[in-house]
């Protein structure tokens, strides 16, 4: 008899928790601090949102705090969701079948 045991830890079993609505802000926060060669700061990206007529997930209006943990808090969960996954498969043990 063959013995062994394999052990998969993934981040890909998950569901997106985000609306549409976050998706769409985070992509727009991104888009500003990493598509431009100069990156615009969180103050001016909430100005931005605010001549948009664009409003928090609770409905007020942008302040410069809100986009820097919008920004945060979607690089932490990209990171998380986009971890590699992890394999352990134990060492194969032999036992010899010994019938009566």
């Amino acid at each position: 008899m063959v013995r062994f045991s394999v052990s998969i830890i993934t981040t890909h079993l998950w569901d997106s928790n985000y609306s549409e609505y976050q998706e769409y802000l985070y992509q727009r926060i991104c888009s500003y601090r990493e598509d431009f060669l100069t990156p615009i700061g969180y103050r001016k990206i909430s100005q931005i949102f605010n001549e948009e007529g664009l409003k928090t997930l609770r409905g007020s209006v942008f302040k410069n705090n809100h986009i820097h943990s919008i920004y945060k808090k979607g690089k932490i969960r990209e990171e998380r969701i986009n971890r590699l996954d992890v394999v352990v498969v134990s060492v194969p043990t032999i036992e010899l079948f010994q019938s009566s």
